[in-house]
């Protein structure tokens, strides 16, 4: 039997005051309830009533201990006390060193948790920064192919104007093919310097990237230092399912969320937005370039294959005129032998025996019109001015052999320097093809 304490009933005649009456019965009552509440045997029980360790019902404990929820005046025993906290049984409820230790356990976890909750959006975010890396730099390799590309074509193109110097002195003069090559040549080093400016803000990029993850790392590992001695997998237990995002949270140097991460995280964003807009933007140049860079590489070859046709066209005219020309001279000469032969029968004979019968002057008629007194005969006169008119005449056609002679080697010297000239043409257009990247092949078929 527990030992109950009770008061002694009070007599039946009232000579007291009415209020010091009721003040004693007041004192009286709230003595029995602390005595009910202080029993000795409230401390003995085999089990311990635990409540949540991160619970919002231990100031509610307070308050029920104390009383507060009901009448000063009405007192109560340990089980309605457990009964109100949402005990089964009538237990009595922990002592202040376990309800400390199950408080700070709930504080640890949910600290815990919200540093791994931080922890693992640096980690998501540095593998974001680490992919937004990994893409630039895979532009940044394109962007270093272009460039080389581009320098190639540069090389080749001096190389074309120094090859076109080659030709001969009456085709050096400079024509529509070399305008085509200068204008080659702008293009490719504005297209140079525009590549070179992307390629130092893509490496000025790719810095700045791995200075971020590198910070977003470092203040990861500084976050997780505090679970250094928690299982890999899994909760605490304690921590409950709490759920927020630690961006809600407000920076806190000595909280989970520290100003630090906080700038890491905003530095990074930053960066990962500049990256991308960088990456659009590298992009859209390549494909310019390539396009730009074809369309100059197509339309200098346009330009030295309409040369080398013209060239080979003129040679071919050239020919033409040569072999009319030597035709000529060989005509003339046969004329200006049967004019030589002419002029030197006309000379007359060298001796007397020469002469034939009809040329002698003691022809019987001859000697009968020389006995009349008469004018000369125009035998010799005639003669005369016939040797003189063959004899212009072969000077004539000397003169007219040595211009044809003229006209023929100068024809044959501009065949020559146009085959010689369109040859070089042809070396530069097999240069410039062998030497074609293939992504300007590709781009100009699409």
């Amino acid at each position: 039997m527990k030992d109950v304490v009770r008061s002694a009933p009070c007599a039946g005649v009232r000579f007291g005051a009415q209020g010091r009456r009721e003040e004693t019965l007041r004192s009286i009552r709230r003595a029995e309830r602390l005595v009910l509440q202080s029993h000795v045997h409230a401390l003995d029980s085999d089990t311990r009533y635990r409540t949540p360790p991160f619970s919002a019902k231990l100031p509610d404990l307070a308050c029920s201990v104390n009383g507060k929820h009901r009448d000063d005046d009405e007192p109560k025993s340990p089980g309605t006390v457990l009964h109100s906290l949402g005990a089964s049984s009538p237990f009595p409820p922990p002592a202040l060193r376990d309800q400390s230790a199950g408080l700070s356990t709930a504080v640890a976890a949910e600290y815990t948790r919200a540093v791994r909750q931080v922890e693992g959006r640096l980690r998501r975010q540095a593998g974001r920064i680490t992919e937004e890396a990994t893409k630039l730099d895979h532009q940044k390799e394109k962007l270093e192919k272009l460039l080389r590309s581009v320098r190639t074509a540069l090389v080749i193109n001096q190389k074309n104007s120094d090859e076109r110097t080659r030709r001969p002195a009456t085709e050096t003069e400079k024509d529509g093919a070399d305008h085509l090559l200068c204008h080659e040549k702008k293009g490719l080093n504005e297209l140079k310097q525009k590549l070179e400016t992307l390629l130092r803000d893509t490496l000025n990029q790719l810095q700045a990237l791995a200075q971020s993850s590198r910070t977003l790392l470092d203040c990861a590992l500084e976050r997780s230092r505090v679970i250094e001695l928690l299982p890999q997998h899994g909760s605490p237990s304690a921590a409950g399912n709490l759920s927020f995002s630690p961006l809600s949270l407000k920076p806190d140097p000595s909280g989970p969320f520290t100003p630090e991460c906080k700038e890491a995280l905003e530095s990074s964003i930053a960066v990962l937005q500049t990256s991308q807009q960088l990456s659009r933007g590298i992009e859209q140049v390549m494909c310019n370039a390539i396009n730009k860079q074809a369309s100059l590489h197509h339309t200098v070859n346009e330009g030295l294959l309409k040369k080398i046709a013209e060239t080979q066209n003129l040679q071919q005219r050239l020919m033409l005129s040569s072999a009319a020309t030597r035709k000529a001279i060989y005509r003339k000469q046969r004329q200006m032998q049967c004019a030589s032969y002419s002029h030197g029968r006309a000379l007359g004979p060298v001796s007397s025996d020469d002469l034939f019968c009809r040329e002698r002057l003691n022809r019987p008629v001859v000697q009968v019109y020389d006995r009349h007194p008469s004018f000369q005969l125009p035998e010799s006169r005639l003669l005369t001015q016939g040797s003189v008119v063959l004899k212009q005449h072969l000077e004539c056609g000397e003169k007219a052999v040595e211009e044809l002679q003229v006209a023929h080697l100068q024809l044959e010297d501009d065949s020559c320097a146009k085959r010689v000239a369109a040859s070089v043409d042809s070396g530069i257009i097999r240069l410039r093809r062998r030497n074609i990247p293939r992504m300007f092949v590709q781009s100009a078929s699409t």
